[in-house]
């Protein structure tokens, strides 16, 4: 699915209760996925409307100024905050479309190959949450997913998609054929426990706790649908091993065997008979593996 995303005069305006800090803060995060959308260019076009240039951003001072007036810009924002407000501004292309089309037009209009986002430094009025990719810790990754779980498309598409918007996972190439098994049914559960797993998985301070007591405290922490546990079996080790390669590319066999339990349907959430059957098998890392990223070993029906 291709997600086009518009700044518009609305995306800068509504500053005047943030402070500078905060602002700076916005700015580093919308530069880190500016990054990220032109890596994955294929799938996410960012549009920028000149509009923006005249709307004060920050003290009262306009885009136009901070980006082009460097006293005036020394005064209001860092130097790197600067810096990157003005490489997204200036090399983001440009597309003469009013404010009023992106919100009343655009954004409501989405299919399987196609969605729109609005870019915003603070929630605009009057348009749809979901719509909007407010700067946050991680706006653009929640917006891309949301459409992930309403237009999953096939097992493959599905898995490609997680592998961009869920950084901090690993997923083993299997998943793109056992996935199937339940995706059709349940993927908004999916989504949900995978942005657990991705975002939260690694809060708990895991100092004084075994290995049970993080997946206890971490499925209280996610509110996931049933605690996340250990398999207990010795004699299921080898149905819950999967290969990896490591930094020196030998393949290695790691046991997935803490698992979370996808114990509802989506469009029957009442219906608790499959409350045991599908499941994601997953190893919580490895140094010299994949970057040190949770690994996925299985998404699909109970091992």
């Amino acid at each position: 699915m291709i997600a086009e995303f518009y700044i518009i005069a609305e995306s800068f305006a509504q500053n005047t209760t943030a402070s500078k800090a905060e602002i700076e803060t916005k700015i580093e995060a919308l530069g880190n996925d500016f990054v990220s959308i032109r890596k994955h260019k294929e799938t996410n076009k960012l549009f920028i409307n000149p509009d923006i240039y005249n709307i004060p951003f920050i003290n009262e001072v306009s885009i136009s100024d901070l980006l082009f007036n460097d006293q005036i810009a020394n005064n209001n924002l860092d130097r790197d905050a600067r810096n990157m407000l003005k490489k997204i501004v200036i090399e983001t292309e440009t597309k003469n479309i009013t404010s009023q089309e992106v919100i009343e037009v655009l954004l409501p209009e989405h299919n399987q190959d196609l969605c729109h986002g609005l870019i915003a430094f603070n929630t605009v009025t009057g348009v749809h949450p979901e719509f909007q990719v407010v700067y946050n810790h991680n706006g653009w990754l929640d917006f891309r997913r949301y459409y992930l779980e309403i237009y999953p498309k096939n097992s493959v598409f599905f898995i490609d998609e997680c592998i961009k918007y869920f950084p901090n996972l690993y997923f083993h190439e299997r998943n793109k054929t056992t996935i199937g098994a339940i995706l059709h049914n349940c993927p908004k559960k999916i989504v949900y426990h995978l942005t657990a797993l991705n975002d939260k998985f690694r809060d708990t301070d895991a100092t004084h706790l075994n290995r049970s007591q993080i997946l206890e405290h971490f499925s209280i922490n996610a509110n996931l649908d049933a605690t996340a546990s250990l398999e207990g079996n010795a004699a299921r080790k080898p149905i819950l091993t999967f290969s990896f390669l490591n930094d020196k590319k030998e393949t290695v066999n790691i046991c997935c065997e803490p698992h979370l339990k996808l114990c509802h349907n989506d469009f029957y959430p009442g219906d608790a008979s499959y409350s045991n059957d599908r499941r994601i098998y997953f190893h919580e890392g490895i140094n010299n593996i994949q970057e040190n990223r949770i690994l996925i070993g299985h998404i699909g029906d109970h091992l």
